[in-house]
């Protein structure tokens, strides 16, 4: 009885919609009555209206416009921008060395893509110099736009500024580049780093270390940032041996980690806590750390950053910080969808999504150390 209920209950959302948009009750470009209002005229529950609001926008008789509401769609624009394509550029799963949370920005991006009738594709490069060549064929692009897993390196950036100025739609994601004009959608990895510290000294640690991959993308820069305001805040010290940034990227980082991490275990007196950039980095030092007699946590606590699969179905349950990946590709497709039907405006959308922590078994609460 109560799924009839249910079903009945959309189906008379979109009956009435349909209803009053055929009518010519709203017009193209009319704004509906918000979910609040709907749900108090037709005394249907908000979420049965969600619901068939939903069903109206994947048939491309309604659109849904960030921040905005939700309007009478133009249908003839709908059956133009269903040829329309878009491509995320992104690296090859694993391809790079460690796991990055990209499914979900991949998830994110197709419901609000598709939604709005766009075609989504994805294209996969494995280094820096694949993905100049995947971004200058966007050049030729007549149509549709890109969502960009941007690599770092000056080719990188001079592929987007090549884009930027063949006006061709584009929006980035996971990283951004430092002062330049273009849309992006990232994690406040600045306020992630801050977590890590402030968790930390939460838990009574006060000699805390920091290894890093290379500090040569936004992210990894930014969650560096963040470590170290969060270290002047609690008015902790911090040295050059104590912050430590890894030689080379990718798998090279993981090469170099043991080195770094024994320099770390050697110092007098030795950190009763270590944060990594990277989930893979965290979960590789823990091994290390085993092999070496030691007890995570009892002895050392750890935390990465990403929440990866490992970090909880691995040997170790790893407190982590972690991104908003499908809100990512969300935001990056609403602002594209924009871009795409002219309804952006002069100003770039840059928008940087809340980290969040998660708690594990990793880090051992401790007195004040000797």
């Amino acid at each position: 009885m109560s799924h009839r209920t249910v079903k009945t209950g959309y189906l008379k959302v979109q009956e009435t919609i349909r209803q009053r948009i055929l009518s010519g009750e709203w017009e193209v470009g009319a704004q509906l009555p918000s979910e609040r209002e709907l749900e108090k005229e037709l005394g249907i529950s908000r979420l049965t209206v969600s619901k068939g609001l939903s069903h109206l926008v994947a048939e491309g008789l309604l659109a849904r416009r960030r921040g905005q509401g939700t309007f009478v769609a133009d249908l003839n624009h709908q059956l133009r921008t269903r040829a329309v394509g878009v491509r995320f550029i992104s690296p090859m799963p694993f391809g790079n060395g460690y796991e990055i949370p990209r499914p979900g920005i991949m998830e994110g991006l197709y419901e609000s893509l598709s939604a709005n009738g766009f075609q989504t594709g994805v294209e996969f490069y494995r280094t820096p110099a694949e993905q100049v060549a995947l971004l200058d064929r966007c050049q030729g692009l007549q149509r549709g736009g890109a969502v960009i897993w941007l690599e770092p390196g000056a080719d990188n950036v001079a592929a987007v500024r090549r884009l930027r100025q063949a006006k061709v739609p584009f929006v980035l994601v996971d990283a951004y580049v430092a002062g330049e004009e273009t849309d992006f959608a990232v994690t406040d990895n600045v306020a992630g780093g801050r977590l890590l510290v402030d968790h930390l000294v939460g838990q009574g640690h006060r000699r805390l270390a920091y290894v890093s991959r290379p500090a040569d993308r936004t992210s990894m820069l930014d969650r560096l940032t963040g470590f170290i305001q969060g270290l002047a805040v609690h008015r902790l010290p911090f040295s050059s041996e104590s912050l430590v940034m890894l030689d080379l990227p990718g798998d090279g980082a993981i090469d170099v980690l043991p080195a770094a991490l024994d320099s770390l275990l050697a110092a007098q007196p030795r950190p009763t806590a270590i944060a990594f950039s990277n989930d893979d980095l965290a979960l590789i030092a823990a091994r290390r750390c085993r092999e070496r007699g030691l007890r995570i946590p009892q002895d050392l606590s750890l935390m990465g950053y990403d929440n990866v699969g490992h970090s909880t179905y691995g040997d170790l349950a790893l407190t982590t910080v972690q991104q908003d990946s499908l809100g990512m590709g969300r935001v990056a497709g609403d602002v594209l969808c924009e871009l795409l039907t002219g309804k952006a405006g002069r100003r770039p959308v840059q928008v940087f999504l809340k980290p969040q922590l998660v708690i594990r078994d990793s880090v051992a609460r401790i007195s004040q150390p000797d």
